[in-house]
């Protein structure tokens, strides 16, 4: 195929590859090496651009790491909300796909979430970590508590002893341990099985649950 009639790329298009580029090598490299690992040079090595053109970008490496980690973060609450969103789908169906998606590639990804856990991991980091993702990880919780909700027969606010928004914080919690288990165990558990947990959680504390797990 020809690309003689391909139109330019754009000199805006071409800056935000170059920054793509930048900060994937980035996580590259916080995911072998953690943050000692990164420094301006290697990350130019990595994507075979100067080291002028990475200063351009980023005038520090501090300022590079952390937008590598503001772009995975983007990434999952841009994830979740285009799945809590979608009316077209059930409650149940909602909260299916996004254990699914979730707990898959290429959102679970090694990489992507090994970047995750050092910026929760390292002390300095973790105040960037908390300043970042308190106020969409609320939000995350709240419209899984929303969907449960919706699932809960009328005016019932607890099940099994616990309130709609409890369940959505524990299964937060499943899922984000299981990201931790992929890390430090990758053959331990599968996305699959995680998946099954998840759901089998889930239908503990409503049936409908049950439906899903015998189409897996």
């Amino acid at each position: 195929m020809t690309t003689d009639h391909l139109p330019p790329v754009s000199r805006n298009a071409q800056k935000l590859l170059t920054r793509q580029k930048l900060l994937e090598a980035t996580i590259d490299i916080i995911a072998n090496e953690g943050f000692a690992g990164v420094t301006m040079a290697k990350v130019a090595q990595r994507t075979g651009l100067s080291r002028g053109i990475g200063n351009f970008h980023f005038q520090t490496k501090e300022q590079l790491m952390l937008e590598a980690f503001q772009m995975l973060y983007s990434e999952h609450e841009q994830t979740w909300r285009a799945i809590v969103d979608d009316d077209s789908l059930s409650p149940v169906h909602r909260l299916t796909l996004l254990v699914r998606t979730l707990l898959s590639p290429p959102l679970a990804d090694h990489k992507k979430i090994a970047v995750w856990l050092a910026f929760w991991g390292v002390a300095p980091h973790r105040r960037t970590y908390i300043t970042i993702c308190t106020e969409g990880d609320c939000l995350y919780e709240e419209a899984i508590t929303s969907l449960l909700r919706q699932l809960a027969e009328k005016e019932q606010t607890k099940i099994n002893g616990m309130g709609m928004h409890a369940i959505a914080v524990a299964l937060t919690a499943m899922i984000d341990g299981t990201h931790l288990q992929y890390l430090i165990a990758p053959d331990r558990l599968s996305p699959d099985e995680a998946i099954r947990a998840c759901l089998s959680f889930l239908s503990s504390f409503f049936p409908q649950f049950t439906a899903e797990l015998s189409d897996m």
